[in-house]
């Protein structure tokens, strides 16, 4: 059993819609606990052999019981933060009662059996959004095992795409039961396919790590390992053939011979290096960092020379990139562990993930790890202080 608490996406404003519609759940559960058993109640569930209009709106603001409303305000508290700072009030407000009636509706056209309630249907809707949208956030979750519960940070890539496997798996085993899956299929299929679509249109800022990214640069990565598969032999004048099979031969005329460069994965990467190199060298280091988050998506290894890698990492750092700025650090330790100040990196990086990404555990690993050969004064007393604060809030 997988439980979420947390993710590591930092928000640009408060989202005031979501904590809104958590607001609104619990006081209609509280209050509907209040009314005793009302047979009036049943008017307001969506019925699926005679569904009307309200009902829609109105069941996916019940729950059947407390463990039903925590487990439902938990996924939305989660995952709810996020996708309400990136859609805006409004626009988050509309989605979410989308969801919740396509979910409905979906629940109607293909098992509706018995009445139906819960706001499972909208929420799954907010999580298909926030797999296309923040694929590469952290998801802390306690894993249960026997009597203990376990903390663990996964991709929500990986979190979500086990929640949308378990339920289209349900949907298809289920043979009744009080889980309405197919509304939850119903609800992660329209997330998707909306917030896919508004990137796609440009409707949403894009980002580096968003869903559309990963699978462009996937898709990028295939078209090359396919271009170079077949093995290319300088010297010859035969280009050799997948399968081993015999050489075509064919005559180039000089004049088509030009100095362009050539398109491709390879040529890109080697193009935005070129540019990084030229904007760092003069101070640009703005140009330098956007070119080289360009390169990241482009390959995911992919580092700089040193100076260039720690002046970026610094840019970032500066101008709040903070997920970027400690991934471009992280890369820095990775493959400069002998750089003669790298327990001020680690100070860095253990600060970042402190206070800006809400990661203590990782913090806790590389704070411990910079004290020892901190020097400066001032710096040790910062890691020391820091470090005391994750230590206590991790107890």
């Amino acid at each position: 059993m997988f439980i979420p608490i947390r993710t590591d996406r930092r928000l640009n404003r408060t989202p005031v819609a979501n904590y809104a519609l958590i607001a609104v759940n619990v006081l209609v559960f509280i209050f509907l606990q209040n009314t005793g058993h009302n047979p009036n109640i049943r008017a307001f569930l969506l019925h699926p052999d005679e569904p009307m209009v309200h009902q829609y709106f109105s069941s996916m603001f019940m729950h059947a019981g407390w463990m039903h409303l925590i487990g439902n305000m938990l996924f939305l508290w989660v995952f709810g933060n996020a996708v309400n700072d990136s859609l805006g009030h409004i626009g988050y407000l509309a989605f979410y009662l989308a969801g919740g009636i396509i979910a409905g509706i979906g629940y109607v056209l293909l098992s509706g059996e018995a009445p139906v309630l819960g706001a499972s249907g909208a929420i799954s809707a907010v999580t298909g959004a926030f797999l296309v949208l923040f694929p590469r956030v952290r998801v802390t979750v306690l894993v249960l095992l026997i009597y203990y519960l376990l903390p663990l940070e996964i991709s929500s890539l990986v979190f979500l795409l086990m929640q949308f496997a378990w339920n289209a798996y349900s949907s298809l085993a289920q043979s009744g039961g009080p889980v309405a899956y197919i509304a939850h299929i119903s609800g992660y299929v329209f997330g998707i396919t909306l917030a896919a679509g508004l990137l796609a249109a440009k409707l949403l800022p894009r980002d580096i790590y968003d869903l559309l990214s990963l699978i462009r640069t996937w898709r990028r990565r295939q078209s090359y390992r396919r271009a170079v598969s077949g093995g290319y032999d300088p010297f010859g004048t035969a280009v050799a053939r997948p399968g081993g099979s015999a050489p075509s031969r064919r005559w180039v005329r000089t004049k088509t011979l030009t100095t362009e460069t050539a398109d491709g994965p390879e040529a890109r990467e080697l193009q935005l290096r070129g540019q990084i190199a030229e904007a760092h060298a003069r101070g640009d280091f703005g140009t330098a960092a956007e070119g080289y988050l360009k390169l990241v998506q482009l390959a995911d290894d992919a580092l700089l020379p040193l100076n260039q890698q720690l002046d970026v990492a610094n840019y970032l750092m500066s101008t709040e990139q903070y997920p970027a700025a400690a991934d471009a650090y992280e890369r820095f330790l990775r493959h400069y562990a002998n750089y003669e100040y790298v327990s001020d990196i680690r100070l860095m990086l253990g600060l970042i993930y402190s206070r800006y990404l809400q990661q203590d555990a990782l913090a806790e690993t590389y704070l411990s790890r910079a004290v020892p050969g901190l020097t400066d004064a001032g710096k040790l007393e910062l890691a020391r202080s820091e470090l005391e604060e994750v230590r206590r809030r991790l107890k």
